[in-house]
């Protein structure tokens, strides 16, 4: 039997926010989806890669400026997919800097939670 070689956690959060883009003038509100995934080789120096429940509160954290906002105004670039993973990666990576950040997706849906596309930075 094959043993593991490494392990991830992955923790999902989402925020309502507007933008507008360059063809999309008006603007609109969208679901932005996020996971965030730390990854490690087995075995784990502890019983746990990091601490889920803390990372849960980091990611509420880290997002509120964000939420309910027009992200023209608040993410501090262009309010896309990409430039959302790379402003979450960011943000993680300071509150968290000597953990295995691995990945960070964002995906972009409808209010009802319906994707329409994802960026995934690593």
């Amino acid at each position: 039997m094959k043993e593991p070689q490494s392990i991830s956690l992955k923790v999902f959060h989402q925020i309502k926010a507007s933008h507008s883009l360059p063809g999309f003038d008006q603007p609109h509100f969208h679901l932005w989806k996020m996971a965030v995934q730390f990854k490690a080789s087995l075995p784990l120096k502890s019983d746990r890669l990091i601490d889920l429940v803390l990372l849960q509160s980091e990611m509420v954290k880290i997002t509120a400026p964000l939420d309910q906002t027009y992200l023209n105004d608040t993410l501090g670039a262009s309010p896309t997919s990409e430039n959302m993973a790379a402003y979450i990666w960011k943000k993680v990576n300071e509150k968290f800097p000597s953990e295995p950040l691995h990945s960070v997706s964002i995906t972009l849906c409808t209010l009802d939670g319906e994707a329409s596309g994802e960026a995934t930075i690593s």
